[in-house]
């Protein structure tokens, strides 16, 4: 199930408690106006936490991608420099061996 269809599970549900809430346990207006306005806060508190939650989350991907990454590139750098100085070395040795040989 994606993000989005949680979060609008979620909001029917609220809604579906509120709607029920108000069928099975009767209130004066006042009552039920605050009730109401009590559960919608906590959806949206929910929402909010788990909005938070989520970016965090990709936040944490986000960075250990970039450290990856750099990691991958400093290694290539690495490696590249390398194998040019060991052509370097490998085609000084032959011009040495034509010189002498």
């Amino acid at each position: 199930m994606t993000t989005s269809e949680k979060i609008l599970c979620l909001m029917a549900g609220t809604g579906v408690g509120a709607i029920m809430g108000m069928l099975f346990a009767p209130r004066s207006g006042s009552e039920l106006r605050a009730a109401l306005g009590s559960q919608a806060q906590r959806g949206v508190d929910l929402i909010t936490e788990r909005v938070d939650e989520g970016r965090s989350a990709v936040r944490n991907i986000v960075e250990r991608g970039k450290q990856t990454f750099g990691e991958s590139v400093v290694d290539f750098r690495s490696r590249f420099n390398e194998s040019v100085e060991a052509g370097k070395q490998e085609y000084n040795a032959s011009r040495n061996r034509e010189s002498h040989g």
